[in-house]
């Protein structure tokens, strides 16, 4: 009996003395852990990415299912630019510890730069475990799902970080765009007057304010932005920009006494001559003054010899020929303007303006369908309209009836159901066969202007 306990005793003694190795080994292990993570955080800290790099790779080996460890060695990757290990390591943080957000901010980041719909998803992953609570993982959100392409996504999580921090410029900034770019002018002007209020020298907000300003007529506004651009950067840009705004306002002496002015801080620049030129051909167009478009055509001959947009600069070329009623030559140049890259879109309008007076209806056509592509929904519902009844015209005396009937009836749908238009679509369903569309709308066409001789010459053709 005594034996069996000294036996007992013997065993529990060894036990005691295993567990006290596993615990020793144990600890040892988890100093060993905690020392190669402080010593990978400060390699990293430090830019030793390498050292940073076997340091956690040690602390994975002892424990597989450290987050903190991963998380870090996919930072350290990510400095290298091993963008494949990094995503690799980021990934495996967000496994073992899904509700951390730190990785998924770190994946978003990751994204940023590469892709964007990429980018708004972790950033978006992150947010949903934050609860709208950091501003400038909001920022982040928003300005991922912007550069993605759906900046009506970017309005909430924006709305969430002003709400949270109404001091951040950037912010109000970002919030701009996205109310420009949704068709939302007033609340954009709104958001980017806060953006400059709070950081006066936000130049990339208050270049965007003055253009929606201009877009809005608020021509006293986009002046005020102008000069205010141009005491914080005194360049020659700057300068050219209110030369112009002043033309755009009919101030013609002044825009080329502002243009003079900078040439002789910058003889010799053709973006000069580029913007006199211009400013010759809007008060040619606004006064018929013959003098301005010889004027105009002879410093944009000289611009054409510098370092300027050459298809802007063959366009407004083009333009002083038309408006020297040499539609050949002009209509030549233009034709050049809009085969040049990369393409200044005016160019398309003034080539219709030529080749409609040469009756070239079907290049004039073109050119328009080729310019309403280009600007899409930039260009407002009215100039759409219109155009689109342009074109409709054009391709009725083209005899291109199927394209007349499609833009003649986008116009009307469009906001244009005007005697003109419904007239215009009614010739056209009658040369297509269709005599009842024909009628219908012609008896709309003649309720609105009853007295049109045109319309009662197409009524008698109508039966």
């Amino acid at each position: 009996m005594r034996a069996v306990k000294r036996t007992v005793a013997v065993v529990g003694l060894m036990i005691l003395v295993a567990a006290g190795v596993l615990l020793m080994q144990r600890a040892n292990r988890d100093r060993t852990y905690l020392r190669l993570l402080q010593t990978g955080q400060q390699a990293l800290d430090a830019g030793r990415t390498y050292t940073a790099i076997e340091a956690f790779s040690g602390a994975i080996t002892l424990r597989p299912d450290s987050m903190v460890a991963y998380f870090h060695r996919g930072e350290a990757y990510r400095v290298q630019q091993r963008d494949a290990e990094a995503v690799r390591d980021l990934r495996e943080a967000v496994h073992l510890a899904p509700d951390a957000p730190e990785p998924l901010v770190a994946l978003g980041d990751l994204y940023d730069a590469s892709d964007a719909n990429q980018a708004a998803y972790w950033y978006s992953q992150a947010e949903a475990q934050l609860k709208s609570e950091d501003p400038a993982l909001l920022y982040k959100l928003a300005l991922a799902r912007y550069r993605a392409g759906a900046p009506a996504e970017a309005i909430e999580p924006l709305r969430h970080a002003i709400a949270r921090n109404d001091s951040i410029a950037e912010a109000h900034y970002l919030l701009g765009l996205v109310y420009r770019d949704t068709q939302r002018p007033d609340e954009a002007i709104a958001s980017l007057e806060r953006a400059v209020k709070l950081t006066p020298a936000l130049t990339s907000a208050r270049e965007e304010l003055a253009d929606l300003y201009r877009s809005r007529g608020r021509f006293a506004d986009e002046m005020s932005q102008l000069q205010a651009l141009a005491a914080l950067d005194d360049q020659v840009d700057r300068v050219m920009a209110i030369g112009l705004a002043q033309a755009r306002q009919g101030l013609f002496p002044s825009a080329l006494g502002t243009l003079a002015d900078a040439a002789v801080r910058a003889p010799g620049d053709a973006r000069l001559q580029l913007a006199l030129g211009r400013v010759y051909l809007a008060r040619a167009e606004r006064t018929a003054d013959r003098a301005s478009v010889a004027h105009a055509r002879d410093v944009l001959e000289h611009a054409l010899g510098g370092a300027v947009r050459r298809s802007e600069a063959l366009a407004l070329f083009g333009r002083a020929f038309y408006l020297a009623a040499d539609y050949v030559g002009a209509e030549r140049i233009l034709r050049d303007a809009v085969a040049t890259s990369p393409l200044d879109p005016e160019a398309f309008s003034y080539l219709a303006d030529a080749s409609e007076r040469l009756s070239h209806f079907a290049e004039a056509r073109d050119a328009l369908t080729t310019l309403d592509a280009l600007q899409g929904d930039t260009a407002s519902a009215d100039v759409r309209a219109a155009r689109a009844q342009r074109i409709g015209t054009l391709s009725l005396r083209a005899n291109d009836i199927p394209t007349a009937l499609t833009y003649l009836t986008q116009a009307i749908a469009a906001g244009k159901p005007d005697a003109k238009t419904l007239g215009l679509l009614a010739q056209a369903r009658f040369q297509a066969g269709d005599i009842a569309g024909a009628r219908d709308a012609l008896d709309k066409a003649v309720a609105l202007d009853p007295r049109s001789a045109e319309l009662q010459r197409l009524r008698r053709t109508v039966r």
